[in-house]
């Protein structure tokens, strides 16, 4: 996992692969507000080991039950992908 992770941090969340649950099947962008979870503990539990986050979404979305939508969430790590840097237009 990333160091990167942390407030202020825009984000894309990523879908899952074979094998995985991700709730945000439309791949969702925003912004970490704060740490949520285990975050802060790194414990185990129904999303496995690691750190989540509270992401503000762009726009709210529906999870994959159809729930919301809703304007924020708690997201393991694992499904984040930092945004890439914004460069300066010459």
């Amino acid at each position: 996992m990333s160091d990167d992770f942390g407030v202020g941090a825009q984000v894309f969340v990523r879908a899952a692969t074979a094998g995985e649950s991700s709730l945000w099947p439309d791949e969702p962008s925003g912004v970490i507000v704060r740490s949520g979870g285990s975050a802060l503990a790194g414990v185990w539990g129904r999303g496995g080991g690691g750190r989540m986050w509270w992401v503000e979404f762009d726009e709210p979305q529906s999870n994959s039950d159809g729930d919301g939508p809703f304007p924020s969430a708690q997201v393991h790590e694992r499904f984040l992908e930092l945004a890439p840097p914004v460069r300066d237009s010459e």
